[in-house]
């Protein structure tokens, strides 16, 4: 069964009811190409910084990209937010290649259809990836998390440090 069809058949899409996804500006453009409708996001407003999350439905609590069915109607491009869940992380940078990574997790039906070990796999080598081409995005993320209160509620799962090269070296 894929994570889409976990999510919305097992806890019908619950973490899509609570704390909006935070947004990195890549998140945001690519989001935003695909939509004329220009009410899917917030801004969250932290004076020099604005963060953007994704909005609620006007009529409800959920996320606004979720549909009547429980599913996400921008699965394909969904933030990366949404690509780690149910696994997040706080970044600290050690020196120019090392990077401190203390990984949280939200429990769910995924964690256990899936394992934390697989989930964590993934999530990790998605890090990597954004590591090695554009660190800065990750603390965009880290920001955001923390101007949403996304960090509430998760568990420390663990914590440790990634050695990454440089796209090119």
């Amino acid at each position: 069964m894929e994570p889409i069809e976990i999510c919305s058949k097992q806890c019908k899409s619950k973490c899509c009811k609570s704390t909006p996804p935070a947004l990195t500006k890549s998140d945001f453009e690519r989001i935003n190409k695909l939509h004329e409708n220009k009410n899917w996001f917030n801004n969250i407003d932290q004076g020099e910084n604005k963060t953007i999350v994704i909005a609620k439905r006007e009529d409800s609590n959920n996320c606004y990209f979720l549909s009547e069915e429980g599913l996400c109607a921008i699965y394909s491009s969904r933030p990366l937010d949404c690509k780690l869940f149910p696994l997040f992380f706080k970044i600290n940078k050690i020196n120019k290649s090392e990077y401190n990574l203390r990984w949280l997790v939200w429990y769910c039906p995924l964690t256990d259809a899936k394992s934390l070990d697989v989930l964590k796999e993934e999530a990790k080598t998605k890090i990597e990836i954004i590591l090695s081409e554009d660190p800065d995005q990750l603390f965009e993320y880290q920001n955001a998390m923390y101007a949403s209160q996304g960090y509430k509620k998760k568990h420390f799962l663990y914590e440790e440090r990634l050695k990454i090269k440089k796209s090119g070296e």
